[in-house]
């Protein structure tokens, strides 16, 4: 059986008194929605699921698949999807050196960043979880539909094609909302197959343990995946539907959840703010400190973490070599904090075994993979007086599991068996092979909180006073300059097919 190690102050669930929950230094009022709400949003977007594919009237076949992330990260999701080449198109059966054409190659996308309401992984931190499964419904709504804003000030219109399957890109809104996803799609009455990325990162993290050797998986997850036990769940289900449990082999499972990561990534206030003058700390930071309940960074070990200092990556007052306050404000520095923290739980557990494999299970992550790979290399060889620290705790080597890859296989797989391969997409009205949604805030809801920049503030976000998902933010079709320059770079370099993709969605023909 395996064993499960989690960072107790990262994962520890919140604490209910008086209808309040307190975490994170803060005091969140808890999410009181209805259960019956709820409901009442998942049989209205089955209703106008139905009525979106009654009026689209194109052969299901030739519809676009639906992709969605909190962010830009799903979109490395897309970039498997648009590149998979595993199965002989002609049979649609595995061919593990493919056969030279993309697997997906006759399929249109539709992909929906719901960037006004990024990262996920906070919601269920602050008593929320119930908002983001609405936002979550919120998401798959907007797929299964035809309706969206032209810009954010225009009514809707209703000429978006409505999608033939989901894949949720993102392991946050699979590990909370996959099972609500699945009650919708139901309800409509459609055959819409949906595929989540936590069941495809656990299947390609066991692959590196099918020689029956012992060793430890590590995880690095938001905060909101941790807390639901997605990935050691998965991890024992797979280990007995493989009948793996009667090995003399012992897998552990250590979990990370990140604070800040992937909100950096994608330029949340929250956690990062660029072009700063001063290296001084500011008071809307959200991310980990020295005193930060859920995600310390301990002073004791700052060597370890090897933060970069320049540029003001670290915000902090005292000597750098002792701060008596410290905020990271770039992302690498975010990433080196996740990974010595990962391999700090493992060092602290008893009998450790060495980690063999990592699961990049925050679709954002994978674009840092590079980087990731590089960091704990140093860490393998980082010495505290003349002994290593981290040597026996890292395999050499360790496996990097994208869940993205893995995603894109079971999807060609879904689609394969229930005969929805479209040998060529639909064409309707302008729309491209790729079309691109974000989500902003409306600006002239009542009431809004908006940063300076025109995001959603931290406390406005995460206040229980919001309205219900689709009131303050819109979805409206993604321009590029939506996008920072580092997310533009990201794309450029990293998805280049994603990025030809979404140039053409700039001039439709």
């Amino acid at each position: 059986m395996r064993d499960v190690l989690q960072i107790g102050w990262l994962i520890q669930r919140a604490v209910l008194v008086g209808g309040l929950v307190l975490c994170s230094g803060v005091l969140a009022v808890a999410d009181h929605d209805s259960l019956d709400a709820q409901q009442a949003r998942i049989t209205q977007a089955a209703q106008t699921a139905r009525e979106a594919r009654q009026q689209a009237a194109v052969d299901p076949v030739k519809l676009p698949i639906g992709v969605f992330d909190s962010g830009t990260g799903g979109l490395a999701v897309l970039e498997a999807m648009l590149t998979i080449d595993a199965f002989d198109n002609r049979t649609g059966q595995p061919l593990p050196s493919g056969d030279g054409q993309p697997d997906l190659a006759g399929q249109s996308f539709i992909y929906l960043a719901d960037q006004a309401n990024m990262p996920y992984g906070n919601y269920p931190h602050v008593g929320r979880q119930r908002f983001l499964e609405d936002l979550i419904i919120q998401d798959v709504h907007f797929l299964l539909g035809n309706r969206y804003h032209p810009d954010e000030h225009s009514p809707p219109v209703s000429d978006k094609l409505p999608v033939k399957a989901v894949v949720i890109a993102c392991n946050t809104a699979t590990a909370y909302g996959k099972h609500h996803i699945d009650q919708l799609v139901e309800a409509s009455g459609l055959n819409v197959p949906v595929v989540g990325v936590v069941d495809a990162g656990v299947r390609g993290a066991l692959e590196h343990f099918a020689d029956g050797r012992s060793g430890t998986i590590g995880v690095l997850a938001t905060r909101a995946t941790v807390l639901a036990d997605a990935y050691p769940r998965g991890i024992d289900a797979e280990r007995e539907r493989r009948d793996w449990n009667r090995r003399h082999q012992r897998i552990d499972v250590v979990q990370q959840g990140s604070l800040g990561l992937a909100g950096a990534i994608d330029g949340a206030e929250e956690f990062i703010v660029h072009n700063v003058s001063s290296g001084r700390p500011r008071d809307d930071y959200h991310g980990p400190s020295l005193d930060h309940p859920l995600a310390p960074i301990d002073p004791d070990i700052l060597p370890r973490y090897a933060l970069d200092f320049r540029n003001h990556g670290v915000l902090f007052e005292g000597p750098a070599d002792r701060p008596t306050t410290l905020q990271l404000n770039s992302v690498m520095n975010y990433l080196r904090y996740d990974l010595v923290s990962l391999l700090e739980t493992v060092r602290r557990s008893p009998d450790p075994q060495p980690v063999r494999a990592i699961i990049l299970a925050c679709t954002h992550f994978p674009y840092l993979r590079d980087a990731f790979e590089q960091q704990l290399q140093q860490l393998f060889e980082y010495q505290e007086n003349g002994q290593y620290i981290y040597r026996d705790l890292i395999a050499q080597p360790v496996a990097w599991v994208d869940p993205a890859y893995y995603t894109a296989r079971k999807l060609v797989v879904r689609l394969v068996d229930q005969q929805k391969l479209a040998v060529r997409p639909a064409t309707h009205k302008g729309q491209t092979r790729g079309d691109f949604y974000i989500t902003v805030p409306c600006h002239s809801h009542p009431q809004v909180g908006l940063t300076p920049l025109g995001h959603f503030t931290f406390d406005y976000k995460y206040s229980s006073d919001r309205p219900r998902p689709d009131l303050d933010y819109r979805a409206i079709p993604l321009r590029l300059d939506h996008l920072d320059q580092e997310t533009t770079d990201r794309l450029r370099q990293q998805s280049p097919h994603v990025w030809s993709l979404l140039n053409d969605f700039q001039q439709p023909p």
